[in-house]
Order: structure tokens, then C-alpha cells, then sequence
């Protein structure tokens, strides 16, 4: 795990090292750059080591006859493997790194190389033969890349901060960022919180020449690439139970032992959930000593939210090293310009993960996750809302005009909410799940001058891109979350707020061979009536606690609004009484927002976004 950054048209050793330093938290291990005049190229590195420890990793790194260098950050898991094909086709390596062996597997097979890897990354390859630069990021987005086009030069970084820091780069906020993160409470991709930033997409590659031409496609999709088990024997749609329950766990045991591949102390955060407490159980079975594992709650007054006490059942019964992290108030509000500066871009998510990293960095260098499981497994509430309303769309086909309107004059008051989730398209269904104020509402809340700005489009704008045509209801479900909340803010977040603490966080679930799998499952053996994973929980019976089984779903939560109105009121109300505040939000709700804050009204727990925007707007000193 490391901090990338490069410059093409701008050779600048200066440029280059302020960029690289800004990022040293994410790799205080090491730093490097290359810089190459003639080529007006410059790259930068700072390296988290995690596989060969030794200086023979150090970054960028080129290939021995010089004409290709990289700069890389995340794990290949596969790389082993794919160092004995390469020595096999007459390859020679110089280290025990990963990054030599997807090095020589671009110098070997070009683009193609990216079909080969297992793993999270983001990575950047120079070619001094074509003065070509070549970028890539995972399938799921788990290591982020950003880039920007600042006059004559093409520049990328890990972070925001990385791109600031090269002092190139407008401070001017995306208007449309704004809008979007006031519904979703994140930036969705491929747009920052910065106008001149953008964000390569998950599984999306790009070639930049060396007059800075972009060109950019995306060379994997779930949906495309879960295809291919169709050719499994016996085809999904007639999947034998037990022969489908057997193959998953195969994969899951080969998932888990891949992402144990360190040459540093690995651990995992264990909530006592499903997800995690599968991961935790599968790590047991694949080491003899004890897993150091890392769980979060709160104060005694909060404990309702608490997961503490399921973490310590999993734990007890995985024999792990635990470690209870409590948050109070007092710490958020203790750490809270730490946790600004962290985020990088303002989320609503990422508290929880700031704590717990910090605590896990303590005592290991990676730590194992379960992300990913609700989003594959069809974990969420709403699996079921779009499962019932698809039976509305059927009806709808079938009664005609008719059937538009009997519905809501049939249906008791309280269900007529869920009637009209229903009878609603699909695009409003998904941006109704995770909306923090919809179109109406931001009519309200946000301040003339945004409000006003042309060519704003409605959240379900967004929603409508991440529709596929074809998937039945829960497939879809799990298309929209793992390309919307689980790429934008879940993945996002968790990378910010671990590599703030120098800690690798590797969500095994999100293995693409296994993830491929777990999608292309009929959807009955994942929401099977009331009960969700069902196939999860059929093929891990055998290493999952009985009561994580029968538990209750409960969303993880974090006690928002009482920090808000408790320790960190003053700052609250000081951040709503802004320049930045009046420049983006209404005097109504400004005033509203305050009146809330003086126990006038009603809690608004997305007063957490939005302080946390204004916090980081004022920091950073953007323009709004």
C-alpha cells in the first residue's frame, strides 16, 4: 500500500516532491521519485511495505533495460503465480516484490497484463519508447486514482491532497459534486469536489501520450464478467444447491488465503457480523496463532448502537487477540481537524474507520475486512423493497392504466408508502434508499447561487447510469450498490481514513473471482423470502458462531447528531455561521440548522455532511 503521483509536460523535481510528501502518511516507509527531463515526465512514490521489506522494492521502480518504470500501489495477490509464467516465458526478477512482477507482466503483455491480476491496485507505467504514460485501477476501486489536466501538464495522485500540493491545481468546487453530495452525502465518481479533478473509474484504464491526449476505457464489469460462470457446470439458472454452496466455499477459502500474502503482521476488523465474522473464521482456519482483531463501539449511554458485544462472541469463538475500540464524543471532537484532514474529500462515512484503524495500526500493518458481503449477498433491507416491487412492475404491465391507480386507493395508510416505492420507476427507488434530501428538499436547503447554477442534474440522473438493462431485481440491486455506495463512499473512505494511519485494509469478499461468482448466483439462494445471505450462511455453517447467524440485521451506526449537539456544538454552529456556509446553503436552513443545534426542532443527523463539507471546503480553502 502506497501514495502515487506523476506530472507529464512538467518535469519539476521540486513539483514532484511536494506532491509525493503531501501523501507520506500513506507510505512512511520509503519515498522516491523519478524525474526525466528530456521526456518531461516525473514520478513520485511513497511506499508502505508489505511484501519484500527490503530496498529492492523501493519505487518507481523501471525494468532492466530501463524503458519502462512504475509506480504502484495495492497488493497483487496472484503474483506469485504470475511470476513463475514470466520466469517460465525466460524472465528474470531482481526482487520478491509484486510490483517487479506486474511490471514485467505489462512490459510482457501491454494492457492485457490487467486481465491477469487478483488484487486491489493503482498503478502508473511510464514508457520512455512510445512517451506514453499508462494508468489503471482495480475493478472495484478499491485504491483510488485521481487525475487532473492543469494548462499544458497531465497530473495523477492518490489523494486530492497530492494534487494540491503540486500547487497547479484550481481550488474551484464542482458544482455538481455539491448537489449530488448534498442527496448522497459523497461525491460520486467520476467527479471530485474539485471542478479540474476527476476520478478514473473502477475497472477503467487510461493511456495519456506525451501531448497529454487522454484516452480512456473500462476493461471490466461485473455484470459482463459473471457471465463466464454460466459455463460452469451445471449452468447457473439450474445451480444445484449443494454443488453451488460447495464452489463458494472453495473460492471464499481461496480468497482468504490469498489476502493473508504479507511479509508483515496481519490482523482484521471484526464487527461481529456476518461478513466479518466470515473472514475472521476462514483467517482461523488458515494460521495456528492467534488473529489480532479490532472491533468499535461506543459509550454506555450509546450502547444500542454498540457491536461490541457480537464482536466479542465471534472472537471467543475464534480464540483471536481482541481489542475493543470505545469512542466518545470527546475523542471525535478531540481528533476532529485530524479526521477532516484524512477524509480527503468530505463524506458523510469514515468516523468509525478512523478510530479503528488507528487502534489496529498499533499492532499489525494489514488488516482483513468483510466489505462487500451486504452488496454480493444481498444483505440490505432493500433487497426485499425492489424483490416486492418488482411484483408491482408485473401487475403494472399487466392491468394497464388501470393498474397505475388502484393500488394507492386499495392499500391501507400504512402501507401506502410502500405502494408508492412500488409503483415508482427505478431510477427514484435507488435514489430514495441512501438520500439524505431530494430534489424538492435541496430546493430548500441549498443557497440561491447553487441552486440557481445551470444544467444541475437530479440525483436520479446518476442512478439511471448505474442501471443495467436485463438483471432481475436483485442483481440489480447489487449492480447499483456496488458501483454507488460501495465504490464512492465504503471503498473510498475506508482507504482514506486506514492509509491515515499507515494501515492496508484488504476486503476479501471483494475478490473479483469470487465477487464474479457470488453475482452470476441465482438470486433465490442469496434472498431466500425473509432471510438474506442464505448461501453464504449455508456454505461458512460450519465456521460462523450460531447466534451471528440468528442475530438480527442491524446497519451499522454512528451517534451523529448527539457529537453534533454535544462536544462539538460550538464548532458546529461556528462552521454554519461560515462564509462557506451562507455561499452554499439557504438563510431558512442555516437558521433552521441552528435552532436544531440549540434544542429548537428537530435532530437533523445530516448536519453531520454537511458541517463536515463546510470544515473541509474552509481547510482546504476552496472557492465556492
Amino acid at each position: 500500500m502506497c501514495g502515487i503521483s506523476g506530472t507529464v509536460g512538467l518535469a519539476d523535481r521540486r513539483v514532484i516532491n511536494a506532491m509525493t510528501e503531501a501523501m507520506r502518511h500513506r507510505g512512511p516507509d520509503d519515498c522516491g521519485v523519478y524525474v526525466d527531463s528530456s521526456a518531461q515526465i516525473a514520478l513520485g512514490h511513497r511506499r508502505l511495505a508489505i511484501i519484500d521489506l527490503s530496498p529492492a522494492g523501493h519505487q518507481p521502480m523501471s525494468d532492466a533495460t530501463g524503458r519502462w518504470w512504475i509506480v504502484f500501489n495495492g497488493e497483487a495477490y496472484n503474483f506469485a503465480d504470475t511470476r513463475r509464467t514470466l520466469e517460465d516465458l525466460g524472465h528474470m526478477f531482481a526482487s520478491n516484490s509484486d510490483t517487479e512482477v506486474v511490471l514485467a507482466a505489462f512490459a510482457r503483455w501491454g494492457v492485457d497484463c490487467l486481465k491477469r491480476l487478483r488484487g486491489m491496485f493503482a498503478f502508473a507505467v511510464w514508457d520512455k519508447q512510445k512517451n506514453e504514460l499508462f494508468l489503471a485501477r482495480d475493478r472495484f476501486g478499491i485504491k483510488p486514482l485521481y487525475y487532473a489536466n492543469a494548462g499544458q501538464v497531465f497530473l495523477f495522485a492518490s489523494e486530492l491532497k497530492g494534487l494540491l500540493a503540486s500547487g497547479l491545481i484550481s481550488r474551484r468546487i464542482d458544482k455538481q459534486a455539491i448537489w449530488d453530495y448534498m442527496s448522497l452525502g459523497s461525491v460520486p465518481q467520476p467527479r471530485t469536489i474539485l471542478a479540474d479533478v476527476h476520478a478514473l473509474l473502477p475497472g477503467h484504464a487510461m493511456i495519456v501520450n506525451a501531448n497529454r491526449q487522454v484516452k480512456i476505457w473500462r476493461y471490466w464489469d461485473i455484470a459482463e464478467h459473471s457471465g463466464e460462470w454460466n459455463h460452469w457446470p451445471p449452468r447457473t439458472r439450474g445451480l444445484d444447491q449443494i454443488e453451488a454452496c460447495r464452489e463458494l466455499r472453495r473460492l471464499l477459502d481461496e480468497a482468504t488465503r490469498l489476502h493473508l500474502i504479507a511479509d508483515v503482521p496481519v490482523g482484521a476488523f471484526l464487527s461481529g457480523g456476518i461478513d466479518s465474522s466470515a473472514v475472521v473464521g476462514l483467517m482461523s482456519q488458515c494460521t495456528s496463532r492467534p488473529i489480532k482483531t479490532y472491533s468499535i463501539g461506543f459509550e454506555t449511554r450509546y450502547s444500542q448502537l454498540s457491536e461490541l458485544r457480537w464482536a466479542k462472541i465471534a472472537a471467543a469463538r475464534y480464540g483471536t487477540d481482541h481489542t475493543e475500540v470505545v469512542v466518545t464524543g470527546e475523542d471525535v471532537a478531540r481528533e476532529y481537524d485530524k479526521l477532516v484532514w484524512a477524509i480527503d474529500q468530505p463524506s458523510l462515512d469514515g468516523t468509525n474507520t478512523y478510530f479503528v484503524s488507528k487502534a489496529t495500526r498499533a499492532g499489525v500493518t494489514v488488516a482483513l475486512s468483510g466489505l462487500g458481503g451486504d452488496e454480493l449477498f444481498a444483505g440490505y433491507p432493500q433487497f426485499r423493497s425492489f424483490a416486492r416491487a418488482s411484483r408491482w412492475d408485473r401487475a403494472r404491465r399487466i392491468l394497464g392504466a388501470w393498474g397505475e391507480r388502484w393500488p394507492l386507493r386499495a392499500a391501507p395508510s400504512r402501507l401506502a408508502r410502500g405502494v408508492e416505492f412500488g409503483l415508482t420507476t427505478d431510477p427514484v427507488r435507488h435514489a430514495s434508499v441512501r438520500c439524505l434530501a431530494d430534489e424538492v428538499e435541496k430546493g430548500r436547503v441549498a443557497g440561491s447561487a447553487l441552486r440557481e447554477s445551470p444544467g444541475l442534474e437530479p440525483i436520479t440522473t446518476l442512478y439511471t447510469r448505474w442501471l443495467r438493462p436485463g438483471l432481475d431485481p436483485v442483481a440489480q440491486v447489487s449492480y447499483v450498490e456496488l458501483n454507488g455506495y460501495m465504490a464512492n463512499t465504503l471503498l473510498r473512505d475506508a482507504d482514506a481514513m486506514s492509509m491515515a494511519h499507515a494501515l492496508e485494509v484488504r476486503p476479501v469478499l471483494l475478490d473479483h473471482v469470487l465477487a464474479e461468482f457470488a453475482f452470476a448466483l441465482p438470486s433465490p439462494m442469496k434472498l431466500n423470502g425473509r432471510n438474506s445471505k442464505a448461501i453464504l450462511i449455508e456454505a461458512l455453517r460450519d465456521v460462523l458462531p450460531e447466534q451471528t447467524i440468528q442475530r438480527p440485521k442491524m446497519g451499522f451506526e454512528l451517534p451523529l447528531w448527539a457529537w453534533l449537539s454535544g462536544p462539538l456544538n460550538e464548532r458546529a454552529r461556528a462552521a454554519l455561521n461560515s462564509r462557506q456556509a451562507s455561499a452554499l446553503f439557504s438563510p431558512a436552513f442555516l437558521s433552521e440548522a441552528q435552532g436544531a443545534l440549540s434544542g429548537v426542532g428537530q435532530p437533523q443527523p445530516r448536519l453531520w455532511a454537511y458541517v463536515l463539507l463546510i470544515e473541509w471546503l474552509d481547510m482546504h480553502q476552496c472557492q465556492v
